[in-house]
C-alpha cells in the first residue's frame, strides 16, 4: 500500500546533492568578513538574488506539507491562503509601505527598530518574544520532514517501526544544518537558495506534469472528485466550520497573518534587510508575490490530486478516511507524499526529494540565523550594555544556533503533527506578529506612539498562545466549540491595536524620539 518508485539510485542522487549543497556552503565562508556579511549577507543582494531567496526560503519542504495536510482536507478553498500572499507582497512592493523606511535605517534584525523608535527596554522585549516565537514556529518543522521522508522513499512501508529511521535520518540532516549555518551564515544561506530555487522550479514543474497528465488524475478528475465527496467546502473559503468550511474569521485572521509577518517576521522580513537599498527591497516584494502564489498552490494541487488517487483505492481509503471520503481525514501528512513517490519515476522522485530535502536544510538554515541573530544582537548585546564585536556576536549567534538545533531535535521528535499544522504556525507566529506590527506601522506613522504602548501591544501578543491550548486534543473539550484559534487569532491582533493607542495617549514619552514620523 505505501511502496512508492524510489530505488537505490534516487538515494545515491539525494546523497550527492545534498554533500554537494553542504561543501558549496562551507566553501562562501571565506566571504565572511563582519556581522554584517554573517546576519544580513552584507547587505549587497541585488533584486534577482533576494527575490529567489525569499521565494526558496519559503518554498520549501515545511511549506509543501503544511499546505498540502490543509489542501488534503479542504481542497480549492485552501487557495485562498496563496491569494492573500500574493496580494500582501504585491501591494507591499508597490507601496513600499514600512518595508522602504525599515531598509533606509540600516538594521541587521527587525527588533533593533524598537530601540531607534522607543527604547532598549522595547528592544529586549520584542526580541524575547521575537525568537521564542520563532522557534517555537518552527517546533514541528522536523517532524515534517521525517514524515514526507518516510512515505515519498516508501519507508513506510518497510515492516517495523520505520519512525525510529526516519527520526535518525532527520536528526543527521539536522546536524547538517547546524554544521552549514554556522559555518556560512547569510551568505550560504543565499548562494545555496538560489541553486535551489532553479533545481525545485524544474521538479515542481515535472511534479504538476505528472499529475495532471496521468489518467486517472488530471485536472476534471480532481475537480469532479472533490465535488462529489467535499460539496462546497471544498471551493468556497466562506463556508462555515460547522458545515466543514474554514469561514470568514478564518480568511480575516490570514489576511493579517501575512500582511503583518511580511513587515516584521523575521525570515520573510529580513529580505528587506538583506536588499541593496529601498528600491530593491519593494522589487523583491512586488516580484515574489506570484512566488508567495505558486510556494502555496502547488502543494495543494499535490493533495488535492493525492484525494482523488485515494478515492480510487479502497485500501487507501480506508487509511485516510477510515469514516468514508465525506469524513475527516485522518493522517493527512502522508497523502501528498506518498503520491509523488507513487507518480514520479525513477530519477526523477530522487531529484525532487533530494531538491526538498536541500529545501528543508535552506528552510532551516534561515530560520536559525534569524532566532540567534535576534537573541545575539537584541537580547544578548543590550542587556551587556556595550557594543560587542563582530567576532564576538558571531560566536554567541553560532552557540545559540547549536541550542536551538539541541530544541529541535527533542521537540520535532516527540510533539505529534496536529490536524492543522498551518493553524500551529500561523498562531504562534501571531504571538509576535500581532504586538510587533502595532508598535512598528505605529511607530512609523503616528507622532504619538509611545515605549509604553510599544511594550504593552507586544506583552499583549502573548495572549496568542491560548490559541494553541484551544487546538491541543487534551485540551481542545473544555473550550466552546466557537472559541476557535483563528477567532482567538484575531481578537489578538485588535487588542494589540487597541491597547497600543490607548497606552500611548495615557502614557506618552518624555522625550521625542528621534525617528518619530509626521
Amino acid at each position: 500500500m505505501f511502496e512508492t518508485n524510489f530505488s537505490t539510485i534516487d538515494w545515491y542522487i539525494v546523497a550527492i546533492y545534498l554533500v554537494g549543497t553542504a561543501i558549496i556552503g562551507v566553501l562562501v565562508n571565506r566571504y565572511i568578513h563582519s556581522v554584517s556579511d554573517y546576519m544580513v549577507g552584507g547587505r549587497g543582494a541585488r533584486t534577482a538574488l533576494n527575490v529567489a531567496t525569499y521565494i526558496s526560503t519559503g518554498l520549501g519542504l515545511v511549506t509543501l506539507m503544511y499546505a498540502s495536510i490543509d489542501a488534503f482536507s479542504y481542497g480549492f478553498a485552501f487557495v485562498t491562503l496563496a491569494v492573500i500572499g500574493a496580494a500582501v507582497g504585491v501591494f507591499l512592493g508597490t507601496t513600499g509601505f514600512a518595508i522602504s523606511r525599515l531598509r533606509q535605517l540600516n538594521l541587521l534584525t527587525i527588533p533593533e527598530y524598537f530601540e531607534k523608535r522607543f527604547n532598549r527596554k522595547v528592544r529586549i522585549l520584542a526580541g524575547l518574544i521575537c525568537a521564542g516565537a520563532g522557534i517555537l514556529n518552527m517546533g514541528l518543522f522536523p517532524k515534517m520532514g521525517a514524515t514526507f521522508i518516510t512515505y515519498a522513499t516508501g519507508l513506510g512501508a518497510t515492516d517495523g517501526d520505520s519512525t525510529q529511521i526516519v527520526n535518525l535520518v532527520t536528526s543527521l540532516l539536522i546536524v547538517l544544518v547546524l554544521l552549514y549555518t554556522v559555518v556560512g551564515g547569510m551568505v550560504s544561506v543565499m548562494v545555496t537558495d538560489f541553486l535551489q530555487f532553479g533545481v525545485l522550479s524544474v521538479g515542481l514543474a515535472l511534479g504538476i506534469y505528472f499529475c495532471l497528465a496521468a489518467p486517472d488524475l488530471g485536472w476534471s478528475n480532481i475537480v469532479n472528485t472533490l465535488a462529489e465527496h467535499r460539496g462546497e467546502a471544498a471551493f468556497n473559503p466562506f463556508v462555515s466550520p460547522s458545515e466543514g468550511g474554514y469561514g470568514w474569521i478564518w480568511v480575516l485572521f490570514n489576511v493579517l497573518v501575512f500582511f503583518g509577518a511580511q513587515i516584521c517576521w523575521a525570515p520573510e522580513a529580513s529580505r528587506a534587510l538583506t536588499a541593496r537599498d529601498p528600491r530593491t527591497a519593494r522589487l523583491t516584494f512586488l516580484l515574489s508575490g506570484p512566488g508567495q502564489f505558486i510556494r502555496l498552490a502547488i502543494p495543494a494541487l499535490f493533495a488535492m490530486a493525492a484525494f482523488c488517487l485515494i478515492s480510487q483505492h479502497a485500501e487507501l481509503t480506508q487509511h485516510f478516511f477510515p469514516d468514508g471520503l465525506d469524513g475527516n481525514a485522518q493522517h493527512a501528512a502522508q497523502a501528498m507524499p506518498l503520491l509523488l513517490g507513487k507518480l514520479l519515476p525513477v530519477g526523477l522522485v530522487g531529484l525532487l526529494v533530494a531538491g526538498l530535502m536541500a529545501a528543508f536544510m535552506s528552510t532551516h538554515d534561515s530560520y536559525l540565523l534569524c532566532w540567534s541573530s535576534v537573541l545575539t544582537r537584541d537580547v544578548v548585546g543590550p542587556m551587556m550594555g556595550r557594543e560587542l564585536s563582530d567576532r564576538t556576536q558571531i560566536k554567541i549567534t553560532r552557540l545559540i544556533i547549536v541550542l536551538i538545533g539541541a530544541f529541535l531535535l527533542i521537540w520535532g521528535i516527540w510533539y505529534p503533527l496536529p490536524d492543522s499544522v498551518w493553524i500551529y504556525m500561523s498562531v504562534t507566529g501571531t504571538i509576535y506578529i500581532s504586538g510587533s506590527m502595532a508598535a512598528i506601522i505605529g511607530g512609523m506613522y503616528w507622532r504619538r506612539a509611545s515605549s509604553a504602548g510599544a511594550m504593552a501591544a507586544l506583552l499583549c501578543g502573548l495572549l496568542a498562545v491560548v490559541g494553541l491550548l484551544a487546538d491541543l486534543p487534551q485540551i481542545k473539550p473544555y473550550f466552546p466549540q466557537w472559541l476557535t484559534p483563528p477567532l482567538l487569532g484575531l481578537f489578538t491582533y485588535a487588542l494589540c491595536a487597541v491597547v497600543f493607542v490607548v497606552v500611548s495617549l495615557l502614557v506618552p514619552d518624555r522625550e521625542p524620539s528621534a525617528l518619530r514620523e509626521d
